[in-house]
């Protein structure tokens, strides 16, 4: 079988609308979707002698997508440091309402919308609630946010591709599900 040979006058017509919605649906900004997706074309024509067709040309692309995705929390987490000075005293800690194990809501803290959200029409909604909330987060907590639970990278990972420390790194990542649940609340997703 001959390997398939990448053809780029072709890419907008056949990827660009999947990698624009993949996109998009990573950083909520559609200028951002679309100069992602563009860099990414870019970067496919510069690399194109390197192709070596062991994926699909299509699973290449979307392989240089996802790095300059992260390359844009990269970006966007550079702009702001917090400091562990920063951080509340006195007030509520992380452990008043995440699992320590897994990171997520306690029970007695879960919002209830949430757990009855089984219809598509109201998914769609919490969907564009959450985006909104997370256009909100400062740049660094939301870099961080994204990259860990968009993403799915580790907390490792994350550390080294922003230059963290660990104890930062859960600093951002407990204001951001702080300030989330804020405004999904202020949006009646929440503990009434």
């Amino acid at each position: 079988m001959t390997p398939s040979v990448p053809n780029p006058a072709q890419w907008l017509d056949r990827y660009g609308d999947e990698l624009f919605r993949f996109a998009l649906s990573r950083v909520s900004d559609t200028t951002v979707a679309e100069e992602l997706v563009q860099e990414t074309f870019l970067s496919a024509l510069d690399g194109l002698a390197t192709f070596r067709a062991e994926a699909s040309e299509r699973t290449w692309l979307f392989v240089i997508l996802r790095r300059k995705i992260i390359d844009h929390y990269r970006r966007q987490a550079r702009s702001t440091r917090v400091g562990l000075e920063e951080v509340e005293a006195g007030g509520p800690t992380e452990a008043d309402f995440f699992n320590p194990e897994n990171g997520h809501w306690t029970n007695a803290q879960a919002p209830v919308s949430w757990l009855n959200a089984d219809a598509a029409l109201e998914q769609q909604e919490l969907h564009e609630v959450l985006a909104r909330c997370q256009a909100r987060l400062p740049a660094q907590q939301s870099a961080v946010f994204a990259m860990r639970f968009v993403e799915e990278l580790s907390a490792e990972e994350i550390c080294q591709e922003l230059g963290l420390t660990a104890s930062n790194y859960w600093v951002l990542v407990h204001r951001a599900k702080l300030q989330l649940r804020r405004c999904l609340e202020k949006h009646g997703l929440g503990k009434n």
